[in-house]
């Protein structure tokens, strides 16, 4: 559509008279008239009702109106969006559920630090994103992986629980206990095949599909369970407890696709964080857990 006829309308809408619109976008009335006729040609509605004093402005101008208001008013903002350097470069960043609030949090304060201005469009994690905020373990094949931050498995005991007197847990001491199970947990997973394999069993007490749930339910008093430790630092009613058996970890960092370095502050993103891990590490308060 001519940006010329959403002028000529937005002028008419607002003087109600012609002569007065023509004036105002300094052509004559003819050119206004027939600009008019050619934009109600284009959309298949009457705008407007002639008449010798003006003008009289129909239910279908007034819906166009703001709209065509919000149009021509993005059109003369894109000159000044590229002046001195004024653009807003956009990322997709896709964030995975359970991640540590503090490191998120972290993570783009000191990004926003490097990257300067940019508008970050948040989704769950997917192929359509720029990047990926994720576990390793769920990055899409295809992708890349920039590992951040390895974060350990605790186990995390009711501070009400007979364990929680321990001065440390053996893997025996958990057998026939009240567990909280989270079946997409690959730590989870691990722990159940190994106590299973020395013949004892869980006590399942509850399945949950996301570690926000499991911790819910562990500060409920409900049961123990392994979760993260960066995940849970902060958050009171259990006891991280030192435990005497395999160690699981997660490793947290950044997937994106190779075409993603397209984006120069994707690009400029990720060669920062490649040079700069261990420096970037030491700004994320959440590399340094609160004992429970």
């Amino acid at each position: 559509m001519d940006e010329r006829l959403l002028r000529f309308f937005v002028a008419v809408y607002e003087e109600q008279n012609l002569s007065r619109a023509a004036e105002k976008c300094f052509v004559s009335q003819p050119n206004i008239s027939n600009g008019l006729k050619q934009l109600e040609e284009v959309i298949g509605k009457e705008l407007f009702l002639r008449h010798k004093r003006g003008v009289e402005i129909k239910e279908d101008a007034h819906y166009l109106y703001p709209i065509a208001k919000r149009i021509l008013g993005e059109l003369s903002a894109i000159p000044e969006m590229f002046k001195d350097g004024n653009y807003k470069h956009k990322i997709i960043i896709g964030i995975a559920d359970s991640l540590p609030q503090d490191f998120k949090n972290d993570f783009f304060k000191e990004v926003t630090k490097v990257l300067g201005d940019i508008e970050w469009d948040v989704r769950p994690i997917g192929r359509d994103c720029d990047i990926n905020l994720l576990i390793r373990e769920w990055k899409f094949e295809e992708h890349l992986f920039l590992p951040l931050l390895k974060e350990n498995y605790v186990l995390c005991v009711p501070e009400n629980h007979p364990l929680a007197e321990k001065d440390s847990i053996d893997t025996m001491d958990l057998s026939g206990e009240a567990f909280i199970h989270c079946p997409p947990c690959e730590a989870h997973q691990q722990s159940l095949a190994m106590l299973n394999n020395s013949g004892e069993k869980w006590n399942t007490i509850a399945n949950c599909q996301s570690k926000n749930e499991v911790l819910t339910l562990l500060m409920s008093g409900l049961g123990i369970t392994f979760l993260p430790e960066y995940f849970v630092s902060g958050w009171t009613g259990f006891k991280v407890k030192k435990y005497n058996g395999p160690k699981n970890f997660r490793e947290i960092g950044l997937s994106y696709a190779q075409k993603s370095l397209k984006n120069k502050k994707i690009a400029e993103l990720i060669d920062y964080l490649s040079n700069n891990v261990m420096e970037f590490l030491k700004k994320i308060k959440s590399t340094k857990p609160q004992n429970q």
